[in-house]
């Protein structure tokens, strides 16, 4: 019966973790001033598991990343690695899959490694199309202070899919 009770318990949390990941991030990238800098952070990010395909626009001012399926990268991760390369991450629109959860009074989407609290910003039609369960969003992250990355992050929403 243990062998069971484990066995359903590893099923579960399995299918969740594969499930709730980040899918897709347009981070704002500060202090890239030359194309030779955009190459260097593009080349940085590439070095990451877990991405399918990057893009640095030194134009726009962003990275633009497409991670893969199963993939266990973090937010924090990606704005750690903008960081080493010596630039600044700020905004970051992202989609992601996660589990939505209330926590404290507070709604909230968690990916696993990271928790994406819903901004009150957030409108309330699109606040009442979200169910408990995985959903799968797309929104703006905006970052706190650059040297205080964490794993819980205010999340405005502006679409559900």
């Amino acid at each position: 019966m243990k062998k069971i009770v484990l066995l359903i318990i590893v099923v579960v949390f399995g299918s969740f973790s594969s499930n709730a990941q980040i899918q897709k991030i347009d981070q704002e990238v500060f202090g890239m001033d030359c194309a030779p800098c955009a190459y260097g952070l593009e080349r940085g990010l590439e070095k990451l598991d877990g991405l399918e395909k990057v893009q640095v626009s030194l134009n726009d001012g962003k990275a633009y990343l497409d991670l893969a399926n199963n993939n266990n990268l973090s937010l924090r991760q990606i704005q750690e690695e903008v960081k080493k390369n010596g630039f600044s991450a700020k905004n970051a629109e992202i989609v992601i899959k996660g589990n939505f959860v209330e926590q404290d009074g507070t709604y909230a989407i968690q990916t696993g490694k990271e928790t994406f609290k819903i901004a009150e910003a957030t409108s309330t039609n699109l606040r009442s199309r979200l169910k408990p369960g995985i959903v799968k969003v797309k929104g703006i992250v905006q970052d706190e202070e650059d040297g205080n990355l964490t794993n819980k992050w205010k999340l405005n929403i502006t679409q559900v899919y």
